[in-house]
């Protein structure tokens, strides 16, 4: 069998015709045949991908935006340097209040863990106090019961000493 571009396929004792067009035509095979090759080479023609055929507006860009150069980097440029010192201030600014804040939070955490400290002495000491009017816990003593096969065991070891 026989394709446009001069491929050749097997065949089982089938005829195929090309028409001027370049199209296949099956002549002798099963109608489920001719189906399955037409499908077979419908699927196996290299169409151009849909991404491919997209078009692009004006101003459109596949490619990634550039990053500009940071903020920091123009120090140096005429034009800027008042904005610049402002946001430098701006910056430090923020960052002082921060400390301040984290500055705070540490303080209140030690006078927490200082108060906590102060009640539990406190705690242990009226807990000190009062120990020798507490009742005493009644500890239950369980009898132990020793088979047969122990005491003779305990035997041995004794008569082995």
């Amino acid at each position: 069998m026989e394709t446009g571009a001069g491929r050749r396929l097997p065949s089982h004792q089938e005829s195929v015709e090309i028409c001027p067009q370049g199209l296949l035509v099956f002549t002798g095979t099963s109608a489920q045949d001719a189906n399955l090759a037409k499908q077979f080479w419908i699927a196996a023609s290299m169409y151009p991908t849909n991404e491919s055929q997209l078009a692009l507006s004006r101003g459109s860009s596949q490619r990634l935006p550039v990053a500009r150069p940071s903020r920091r980097g123009r120090r140096g440029r005429p034009g800027r340097p008042e904005t610049t010192d402002v946001t430098a201030e701006t910056i430090k600014i923020q960052e002082s209040e921060e400390k301040k804040k984290y500055l705070q939070k540490a303080k209140k955490r030690e006078e927490i863990l200082q108060l906590l400290r102060k009640q539990r002495e406190e705690r242990i000491s009226k807990e000190l106090v009062s120990l020798p009017y507490k009742p005493k816990a009644k500890v239950h003593k369980t009898r132990k019961v020793i088979s047969e096969s122990d005491k003779e065991d305990q035997e041995e070891v004794k008569a082995l000493d």
